[in-house]
């Protein structure tokens, strides 16, 4: 209070409101602060309209119909023009806080020109520490999003194979995270994402959702396996394992650096043994005897769906390394 600015009682709300509402949008269809500084540029031209325009019809709202007729009138533009919106805009927000301002300045009573102007340079301040705040020091970007949702995901991958706690969950979380990721890529707006990138992202995120589908099978298939039946393959297929988690790995931390641009593991020896092992146990006398018992049938299931897991990691592989995310993963397109 003690610089006493223009509309000192409003700058603390608005600044509050738009710098907290704005963080879940993004998830819920917009685009987070990505071009914030340009929305708050085009909001402030509109705030010094709403000036000049109550400024002339102020003296009108002295009566209560008119000031009732007004107030209906902004109410409903702000509705008809959000409500197709998902979640809370920042144009919603902008609409709301100026319905508040008008309420509080009182127009049935005689207002004078300079609380108006106040009023108004209060709230464009405010909006402007919102801004400032919310885009350089605590940005929600959409290959911010993506980043968090692509390392969500390969992280409850690896947790569905050592079978922690929260299986629900997680499954719940992998069917939701990839199509996040998918709308997030395509709300990027930096010259270093251009159509194609998006292309690969989205075929990248594909792949994702084809690897948490088959790891699913796979944990299903593993748990209703005796384990007599995997004995002779059990050591290859924990080493199979140790090689899909590096691998997840891997990939979580070409996202957390923000370059794709590095060797990755490879699946080459691990998937040729379990193959090896496969057309054994084809080929076994044994099993050509035993071939109609649950459980020998359940086995030969089994390494299909570790091949399957391991041929959708290595597509994964593939695909990652065709991105090019050094070029669009930071903060860059104010």
């Amino acid at each position: 209070m003690w610089i006493n600015p223009p509309g000192a009682s409003i700058i603390p709300l608005v600044a509050w409101l738009l710098t907290l509402l704005r963080r879940p949008f993004l998830r819920a269809g917009g685009t987070g602060d990505l071009r914030g500084f340009q929305s708050s540029f085009l909001a402030a031209l509109g705030l010094a309209a709403c000036v000049v325009l109550l400024i002339l019809i102020t003296p009108l709202l002295v009566d209560y119909p008119a000031m009732n007729l007004a107030l209906f009138l902004m109410m409903f533009i702000v509705g008809f023009t959000t409500t197709r919106s998902a979640g809370t805009s920042f144009w919603a927000q902008i609409g709301m806080l100026i319905v508040y301002a008008f309420v509080g300045l009182d127009p049935n009573q005689p207002v004078p020109t300079q609380t108006i102007i106040d009023t108004f340079v209060g709230f464009i301040t405010g909006m402007t520490i919102a801004t400032v705040v919310g885009r350089v020091f605590w940005p929600i970007l959409p290959q911010m999003v993506m980043r968090d949702n692509l390392l969500t995901t390969l992280r409850h991958i690896t947790a569905l194979l050592n079978e922690g706690q929260q299986q629900e969950k997680i499954q719940t979380q992998l069917a939701i995270l990839p199509v996040e990721a998918v709308h997030a890529s395509r709300e990027i707006r930096i010259t270093g994402c251009t159509p194609q990138e998006k292309a690969r992202l989205g075929a990248f995120i594909r792949a994702l959702q084809t690897l948490s589908t088959r790891t699913l099978v796979l944990v299903s298939a593993r748990r209703t396996l005796p384990e007599v039946g995997q004995a002779g393959l059990r050591p290859r297929f924990e080493r199979l394992e140790v090689e899909f988690k590096q691998m997840l790995d891997a990939f979580a931390e070409c996202f957390r650096q923000g370059d794709c641009r590095r060797a990755l593991p490879s699946l080459n020896g691990a998937l040729s043994e379990v193959e090896e092992a496969h057309e054994n146990i084809r080929r076994s006398e044994i099993l050509k005897g035993q071939y109609l018992e649950a459980s020998s049938v359940r086995l030969l299931e089994l390494v299909d769906h570790y091949h399957a897991a391991g041929e959708a990691l290595v597509e994964c592989r593939r695909l990652i390394g065709t991105l090019k995310i050094h070029r669009y993963w930071g903060h860059c397109g104010l």
